[in-house]
């Protein structure tokens, strides 16, 4: 992998000449060793808000002696390419990371694998509970959290509204089995001592499943219907008790990130400003993989003028995953590499997040009205340089 623009370094410059024509833009560079003299060397991979500076630092004659670090004496080769958000910048890192430290990459940029609520379907009473860990398993996932206190907190809520078990044991029902506290407030179905048939607790298992992936809307399309039945009925007693439960479903809801699906259906649209001038950059989300990004330019004088719309469905269309991954579940959905996972999270619930994120349906079509507009605001809100 390469960036849009090289330099060779001239040992004997002073500076070198090159430095002086660097932007004082944020930008990410990589400095090759020079493999004859230093073969075992890795490349420096690094970002800086103002490239000029940087590298006159790093790759300037060395005055008196300091412990700043100087590279002048190892580098051969410069690549560095100009972004224009945070996350562009994380991308190219991690691209770059991926690509000359292969073993070491996740350390360097410390990637942790995303918070993820786990539903294990090869189970024979399946559960829902926090995991890290994404396998190809036959299960469900639903994330990414911003933390596991975020998702064990709306783990729990969520499942006060089913009756589904909570323990950590394989189960093996048995009539002498004590049971827990949940089978006690009837909570659970209690499969652990045969207080269901297993037919009975897949459909409650069902119907969790269906919230989560209805965003709630299957339990309050049902709560309802149910509390209008009440109501023609003049049950109001009832009525109130079910609006009340009414209320529960929507704090329950109000606890869940607007980014967290399950990780197959996890598709959106990120846009972000682009170094060039009324630019921006579009990142596809398929499947909770990140692919891209793509430009597009907003200027008006041009040759040959192509509607918005039609530039948009050119563009999206071909951000496409780069290797096919294998199909999970029996279903048309994939696993996602956890580290797209991860460094989706990392920009989408940073205090100092820029850009856009426009998630999409299952059939993933495209509002082109919406990130048209997006993206004119965006471009009209670009600060001066080295005002960002």
């Amino acid at each position: 992998m390469k960036l849009e623009r090289t330099a060779r370094l001239d040992p004997d410059s002073n500076p070198p000449s090159f430095l002086e024509l660097l932007p004082s833009c944020p930008a990410v560079f990589v400095l090759l060793p020079d493999g004859t003299k230093h073969p075992d060397a890795l490349p420096y991979i690094s970002h800086t808000r103002n490239l000029r500076r940087r590298l006159t630092r790093l790759l300037g004659r060395s005055g008196p002696p300091s412990r700043l670090l100087n590279l002048r004496d190892l580098v051969q080769e410069v690549h560095y390419q100009l972004v224009g958000s945070a996350f562009e910048a994380q991308w190219l890192l991690y691209r770059l990371s991926r690509h000359y430290d292969p073993s070491h990459y996740r350390d360097r940029l410390r990637l942790r694998p995303p918070a993820l609520l786990k539903i294990n379907l090869r189970n024979r009473f399946p559960r829902c509970y926090f995991t890290r860990r994404l396998v190809p398993d036959g299960s469900l996932y639903y994330g990414p959290f911003p933390s596991r206190a975020e998702a064990d907190r709306f783990a729990s809520a969520f499942l006060d509204l089913f009756k589904i078990r909570r323990c950590v044991e394989d189960l093996n029902p048995d009539p002498s089995h004590s049971g827990c506290i949940y089978s006690q407030m009837r909570m659970c179905l209690a499969p652990c001592f045969a207080g269901c048939s297993d037919e009975e607790y897949r459909q409650e298992l069902g119907r969790a499943i269906e919230f989560l992936e209805t965003e709630g809307g299957s339990l309050i399309r049902a709560l309802e219907a149910e509390r209008d039945i009440a109501c023609r009925e003049l049950a109001f007693e009832r009525a109130a008790q079910i609006h009340k439960r009414l209320e529960a479903v929507r704090q329950v809801l109000g606890l869940r990130p607007g980014l967290v699906r399950q990780v197959w259906r996890l598709h959106a649209v990120m846009i972000q400003r682009a170094a060039q001038p009324k630019t921006v950059l579009f990142f596809r989300v398929r499947a909770g993989e990140i692919c891209g990004p793509a430009a597009l330019a907003l200027e008006q004088k041009v040759s040959t003028p192509v509607s918005l719309d039609q530039q948009l469905c050119t563009l999206l269309d071909s951000l496409k995953p780069e290797s096919p991954r294998q199909a999970t579940n029996g279903r048309s959905g994939q696993l996602p590499p956890w580290e797209h996972l991860s460094l989706l999270a990392r920009w989408y619930y940073s205090s100092f997040r820029e850009g856009e994120l426009v998630m999409l349906p299952e059939n993933q079509e495209i509002p082109h009205a919406r990130l048209i507009r997006i993206c004119r605001k965006l471009v009209s809100s670009v600060l001066p340089v080295g005002q960002k």
